[in-house]
């Protein structure tokens, strides 16, 4: 006989949290899970970030389902139709994973500290140059 686990029916909540480092650079802190239930709060979160460099820290994210992967990616593609920079902070090997399994590795730059997403991307924005 295997053993049973119990489902899960709700979702570790998350949060988020602003923080505008200077005009034009935007960074979204997520803590929690990133599934079907909480996916409205991500979705809502990068719809709402201006034009210029967002950086999206998920260090404090235990779960990423590939609805989020998706929302990211979407993310991302709306900030270089807008000429900004984007890039997602995240040292967790399974998020790693997640990135390179769906692709999403290839076309959003990943950051394994906050202080490196922040040097290269402003960096790449000074230059003048694709982030």
């Amino acid at each position: 006989m295997s053993p049973t686990f119990p489902v899960p029916t709700r979702s570790a909540p998350l949060t988020a949290r602003r923080t505008e480092y200077r005009p034009g650079l935007l960074v979204l802190t997520f803590a929690g899970e990133i599934d079907a239930l909480t996916l409205p709060i991500l979705d809502r979160e990068l719809r709402a970030a201006p034009p210029g460099t967002t950086v999206v820290d998920l260090t404090q994210v235990a779960f990423v389902g590939l609805a989020g992967a998706r929302a990211l990616a979407a993310a991302a593609e709306r900030a270089q139709a807008d000429g900004g920079c984007f890039g997602v902070v995240a040292n967790s090997r399974t998020l790693a994973r997640l990135f390179r399994v769906t692709g999403l590795a290839a076309g959003v730059p990943m950051f394994a500290s906050l202080s490196d997403a922040l040097r290269e991307l402003l960096a790449a924005g000074v230059q003048d140059r694709a982030c």
